[in-house]
C-alpha cells in the first residue's frame, strides 16, 4: 500500500474521526473552564473542586503510580484539573454491568456435577503452587483441572489451520470472543465454515471489541454477521463523546467449540498475526489448544460476558465438556476484569516471580510494570534467580516502546536480563518458572491490561505446555540481543522524553 493510500485510509477511517471529535470536545472543555474561571465565582468553585478532588485521589484505594499522575495534573492545573478527574478518571463500569455479572456468578454450579476438579489433587501433587491456584479460585471462582489435553502453537499458521479443522467437527455451538477480528484471508476462511455450521443448526456466537477491530472491520459488522444467522455483539462500542468507559476493552481471546475444544493465547483473528500482512517485521505470537475438562472455564467466561452484553438465561449445565482427555498436568484458565478492585493476573505473575527458586523467564510486548512488579523482579534477581525478559526490537506503538525502554536501566542494574527480539514484534505473553509452572494468555505487563481490560490467562503446572513454552523461549532467545547498560542509557533530549512518559505511564 502506497504512502498516499495509507494517509487516505487513515483520514477516512472511523477511528480517526471519533478520536478527532473527542479531542475537539476535550479542548472545548478546557477552554470553557478557563473562560468561566475569569469570573470570580467560577474560579473559586473550580479551585475548590480541585482541592476536593485532590483529597479524593489521595484517599481512594488506587495504585500509587495512578494516584501520582492525577495529583500531579490537578496540582499544576488547579482550575480544570478537578473537572478532568471527574470526567476522565472513573475506572468503574456501569452499575448494571456489575449487577448482571454478580447475578450470573451466583448461578455458577458446582463444577463437580460433570467431573471432579483437580483442586484437591493439586494440593497433594504440587503443594508449592497450591497457594497460587487457591488464590485464583478464591478470587474468580474458577478451579484447576486435570484430564485436559493441551497443545502449544509457537507459530500462527499452524493455529489457524487447526482451528479450521476443528470448526468442521462442531455439533452444538461455537463461541468466539476476540479483541481483534480482521477481514482478510484467514477470517474469510473461518467465516465460510461458520456459515456452514449455522446452516446445520449449530449455535454460533461472536463477541468482538469495537476499538480493537475498528480499523479491521466495517462499521456495524455485527449486523452483517447476524444476516448470516450468526449471533453477534460488539463490546463497548466507541462513542463520539468524552467517556472514560472508552478505556475498558475486551482483550480476551476465546475460540470455544462444543465446550470440548478451546483456543486462547496472544493471537487475534487477523492476517497480521499469521504474517500474511507484514507491518513490524516478523510477528512472533502463540496460542494453546485445550481438549477436555478445563474448557469449562473458557465456556463459563464467555457465557458470563454474553449474559452481560446480550442478555438471556442460558442453562450452564448444557455447555459442559462431554469428552474425556488424558491427564496433562494441572490447567487453570481464569479471567481478570475491571469490575473489581483486584488485579488477578498481576497478582499471579508476582506470586510466580516470588516463588521462583531457579529461574523465571518472561516474554511481553510491553514492559511497563508498576512498583509491585518491579519490586518482585528486582528482589528475585537479587536473590540469585535467573530473571530474563524478552521484548520486541520493532515496536507497534513507538510511544509505548519508549516507555518500555525507560524501565530497562533500573531492572538491568538490579540483575534482570532484558533481550530484544531482533526479527520483529513479539506479541506473546508468557511466564515460565523452574520447569514446573507457566502462564500463557492475553495479559500484557502494563497498566491497561492489569486494571482496565478484560483479560484471560491460563496457569499450567507440570504440564507439557511448560516444556513447550520453555523450548519456544530458548529458540526466541537465539534471535534476540541482550541489552546492556550502555545500550539503554538515555541521552540528552531522550532522557527528558522518557522521564515525561514514565510519569504518565499508568495511562499507557
Amino acid at each position: 500500500m502506497s504512502f498516499l493510500r495509507k494517509i487516505l485510509k487513515l483520514l477516512t477511517g472511523r477511528l480517526f474521526w471519533i478520536a478527532s471529535l473527542i479531542l475537539v470536545q476535550f479542548f472545548f472543555l478546557v477552554y470553557a473552564v478557563i473562560w468561566a474561571s475569569y469570573k470570580q465565582g467560577f474560579y473559586l468553585a473550580f479551585t475548590a473542586l480541585s482541592v476536593i478532588m485532590l483529597f479524593v485521589v489521595f484517599t481512594r484505594q488506587e495504585k500509587p503510580a495512578y494516584k501520582m499522575v492525577w495529583l500531579f495534573l490537578i496540582g499544576i492545573f488547579p482550575i480544570f484539573g478537578g473537572v478532568l478527574y471527574l470526567l476522565m478518571a472513573n475506572k468503574k463500569l456501569g452499575y448494571f454491568s456489575r449487577k448482571k455479572t454478580a447475578k450470573f456468578r451466583q448461578s455458577l454450579p458446582d463444577s463437580s456435577f460433570f467431573v471432579e476438579n483437580a483442586d484437591t489433587a493439586l494440593s497433594e501433587h504440587a503443594p508449592e503452587y497450591h497457594r497460587i491456584s487457591e488464590y485464583i479460585k478464591n478470587v474468580t471462582g474458577l478451579s484447576a483441572w486435570g484430564n485436559t489435553d493441551c497443545h502449544y502453537f509457537a507459530y500462527s499458521e499452524e493455529f489457524f489451520l487447526d482451528v479450521l479443522e476443528e470448526i468442521k467437527k462442531a455439533e452444538h455451538f461455537i463461541f468466539i470472543e476476540y479483541f481483534i477480528i480482521g477481514e482478510g484471508k484467514w477470517w474469510s476462511l473461518i467465516l465460510e465454515e461458520l456459515k456452514k455450521k449455522v446452516s446445520e443448526g449449530v449455535d454460533v456466537r461472536v463477541i468482538y471489541d469495537d476499538v480493537g477491530s475498528i480499523n479491521c472491520l466495517p462499521n456495524r459488522y455485527d449486523r452483517i454477521l447476524m444476516s448470516y444467522g450468526i449471533k453477534a455483539v460488539v463490546f463497548n462500542r466507541a462513542r463520539i463523546h468524552l467517556n472514560p468507559r472508552l478505556n475498558f476493552r475486551d482483550h480476551r481471546k476465546i475460540f470455544d467449540i462444543d465446550g470440548n475444544v478451546c483456543y486462547t493465547g496472544g493471537l487475534n483473528l487477523s492476517d497480521e498475526y499469521a504474517n500474511d500482512v507484514i507491518r513490524f517485521g516478523y510477528w512472533k505470537d502463540n496460542a494453546v489448544k485445550f481438549r477436555g475438562a478445563a474448557v469449562w472455564n473458557f465456556t463459563y467466561l464467555f457465557l458470563e460476558m454474553w449474559a452481560v452484553l446480550w442478555g438471556g438465561d442460558d442453562d450452564l449445565k448444557a455447555y459442559v465438556p462431554t469428552v474425556s482427555a488424558e491427564h496433562d498436568g494441572f490447567v487453570q484458565p481464569f479471567g481478570d476484569n475491571p469490575l473489581d478492585d483486584v488485579s488477578t493476573a498481576e497478582d499471579v505473575y508476582v506470586q510466580m516471580i516470588s516463588s521462583a527458586k531457579r529461574y523465571v523467564w518472561i516474554t511481553t510486548p510491553y514492559l511497563i510494570p508498576d512498583d509491585q512488579m518491579i519490586g518482585a523482579l528486582t528482589i528475585a534477581a537479587a536473590a540469585g534467580v535467573d530473571v530474563r525478559i524478552i521484548t520486541p526490537r520493532h515496536p507497534d506503538k513507538k510511544t509505548i516502546f519508549e516507555v518500555s525502554r525507560s524501565n530497562y536501566a533500573a531492572l538491568i542494574k538490579a540483575g534482570v536480563k532484558i533481550y530484544e527480539y531482533i526479527p520483529g514484534f513479539i506479541h506473546a505473553k508468557t511466564f515460565i518458572a523452574d520447569d514446573a509452572a507457566a502462564v500463557v494468555g492475553t495479559t500484557n505487563i502494563d497498566y491497561r491490561s492489569f486494571y482496565l481490560h478484560f483479560e484471560l490467562s491460563v496457569l499450567f503446572l507440570y504440564s507439557s505446555v511448560v516444556k513447550a513454552v520453555k523450548d519456544d523461549f530458548e529458540k526466541t532467545l537465539l534471535q534476540s540481543e541482550e541489552m546492556t547498560p550502555e545500550m539503554v542509557k538515555a541521552k540528552g533530549f531522550q532522557r527528558i522524553v522518557r522521564g515525561f512518559l514514565r510519569l504518565f505511564s499508568p495511562a499507557f
